[in-house]
């Protein structure tokens, strides 16, 4: 039995977790949990702890629920989580904060673009964003990923937090060289780039109506 993934048709809180497994080259099932099955599939308390999505099934039987869990777990087993005490507080340090900019998934991805719920998560997003992007580009410094030397787990996260926010506002990294450099390394990482070029695109992805729903893939 293998580990499967089970996430709603987005990319919000499970790409992190597929960016992960494509780097390690870990085999897994991508279950992907359309609207109305979930409805139904929410109350199997066994499968679903918490009642939301994402969970991942281990091959033993458990259930893991919450996304930072799930990322912890697959970035050991990818080989990504630092074992320098260290270098691991940096790295989660980046991976909490990519996690309150969680906001940029629902933006891209839920919100009606014409509804005032996207203006408002859109205005109070990227009101915040300079102030977060200034400290990132402090704590990068000279290094090439977050983890220091190697890519982390923070940075997959982060990454797609990034790359997410770009899709939005194509612009909001101009003033941020670094992290321009940063994103351009991560781009280049093989396993990264083959799972970005054939994960799912719209319609596949995204809410009816959601900004995602007028890019292509």
């Amino acid at each position: 039995m293998s580990h499967t993934l089970y996430y709603l048709p987005l990319r919000a809180r499970g790409e992190a977790i597929r960016m992960i497994l494509a780097y390690g080259n870990i085999p897994y099932n991508d279950e992907i949990v359309d609207f109305e099955r979930w409805a139904a599939m929410k109350q199997d308390h066994a499968k679903i702890p918490f009642g939301q999505l994402p969970v991942l099934t281990l091959p033993s039987g458990r259930s893991i629920a919450q996304s930072g869990a799930i990322i912890r777990y697959v970035a050991n087993l990818a080989g990504v989580y630092p074992q320098d005490p260290e270098r691991a507080a940096v790295a989660d340090m980046v991976l909490e904060l990519a996690m309150e900019m969680n906001p940029i998934n629902p933006i891209l991805n839920w919100f009606a673009v014409d509804s005032e719920a996207y203006a408002a998560a859109h205005n109070a997003y990227f009101t915040a964003l300079p102030m977060r992007l200034v400290a990132l580009q402090r704590i990068l410094g000279e290094n090439p990923f977050f983890g220091g030397d190697s890519v982390s787990h923070g940075d997959f996260l982060l990454f797609h937090i990034l790359n997410n926010t770009v899709l939005v506002n194509p612009g909001s990294l101009a003033c941020f060289g670094t992290l321009v450099g940063w994103m351009e390394r991560m781009n280049a990482i093989p396993q990264l780039k083959e799972y970005l070029e054939r994960r799912p695109g719209p319609p596949l992805v995204g809410k009816e109506g959601s900004l995602m729903r007028t890019f292509a893939n």
